[in-house]
């Protein structure tokens, strides 16, 4: 990777383009020289105003703009930018000679990302450009995970078009989850996954017929065949997600047993993986928690030592002390409280 690059080569095979605004024609083909010399692509524009024109045919990583320029300046550029559809989040960059604390403080208020002094050195132009590449795409991967994220909800929820208890229960565990990885000092990369496994754990619920998924009374030998697929179809239906499949194993195995006796491949122990024994956990405390079809919710406290009971036998010991701390912190009580605008 060439310098000045921020990692969006892995995605694309052609250059950053950027833009550099300079009304100086020798300062103009210096900056040029420079980014080119970094490995970018750059245009170029004389004005504010021949920079709009140009925006309107291409669309730049970043943007590199003196404030003294004729016919438009650089606060007007910005100003304009800001509104422009489609560009307003082009991230800007003021290269200028006017350094004074007054000038600073306008254009960060008009909505500037970063503010360089001429002169500048190769090293500090090419710093800076990188550094502020790399603060965009951070954002943007951020706004991707979240939309992402959202989308997920979308799929997800589709099964409480037959299942109301879902929407409901994915909000709280999720939750309890958290308060479970927090407690047990998980890494943001483990919490990432583990929030993706409890939004999609149930996720292959949604080839169940309703006679099985919304049956009042006890399922028979034959439903709960049916009913002991969905983590496998749910794992079927998100590996081939490049984003989705670290969620698989989660997906998969949310319903073995610590003893070996769950589905749907009877793993026993540290065999199943850690983040599917933390959604047992949480799964089964909510799900004792909660109104079903077939049964009326036990109270938090009756859940609470069932699942301290089941340690060993249904649940991982490990998971299970975690859960004993969030309960006398208060964290479980506190999560069934404030779910009640999710039910």
């Amino acid at each position: 990777m060439q310098n000045g690059a921020c990692g969006l080569e892995r995605f694309v095979d052609l250059p950053i383009k950027l833009l550099v605004v300079e009304d100086d024609p020798a300062m103009l083909i210096a900056f040029k020289d420079v980014l080119e010399g970094g490995g970018y692509e750059v245009l170029t524009a004389s004005n504010g105003e021949a920079a709009l024109d140009l925006l309107d045919l291409e669309q730049p990583a970043l943007i590199l703009s003196d404030i003294s320029m004729p016919i438009m300046d650089g606060y007007k550029l910005l100003e304009a930018l800001r509104q422009h559809p489609g560009k307003s989040t082009i991230p800007f960059i003021f290269l200028t000679a006017k350094g004074t604390r007054e000038d600073t403080f306008y254009g960060r208020s008009q909505g500037v990302d970063d503010y360089i002094t001429k002169p500048v050195t190769t090293k500090e132009l090419l710093s800076a450009v990188k550094a502020r590449l790399d603060r965009s795409a951070e954002l943007k991967l951020g706004q991707l995970k979240a939309a992402y994220k959202d989308s997920l909800f979308v799929l997800a929820n589709a099964i409480e078009m037959r299942d109301a208890y879902t929407h409901a229960h994915m909000y709280r565990l999720g939750r309890y989850a958290r308060a479970l990885a927090k407690e047990m000092a998980w890494d943001e990369d483990d919490l990432e996954r583990l929030e993706f496994g409890a939004i999609l754990h149930d996720i292959g619920k949604i080839y169940i017929s309703d006679s099985v998924l919304t049956k009042t009374g006890k399922l028979n030998k034959e439903e709960w065949v049916e009913m002991r697929k969905h983590p496998e179809v749910g794992a079927r239906m998100i590996r081939d997600i490049p984003y989705l499949a670290p969620a698989v194993p989660l997906v998969r195995h949310h319903h073995e047993r610590w003893d070996g006796d769950g589905y749907p491949d009877g793993l026993s122990g540290e065999e199943i993986p850690l983040g599917a024994r933390l959604l047992a956990v949480a799964d089964a405390f909510d799900a004792m928690t909660s109104d079903r079809s077939y049964r009326k919710a036990l109270s938090p406290e009756n859940a609470f030592t069932e699942i301290i009971e089941g340690a060993g036998k249904q649940f991982d010991p490990i998971v299970v002390e975690a859960l004993q701390r969030c309960w006398h912190a208060g964290m479980l009580k506190e999560i069934i409280q404030g779910s009640n605008g999710h039910s």
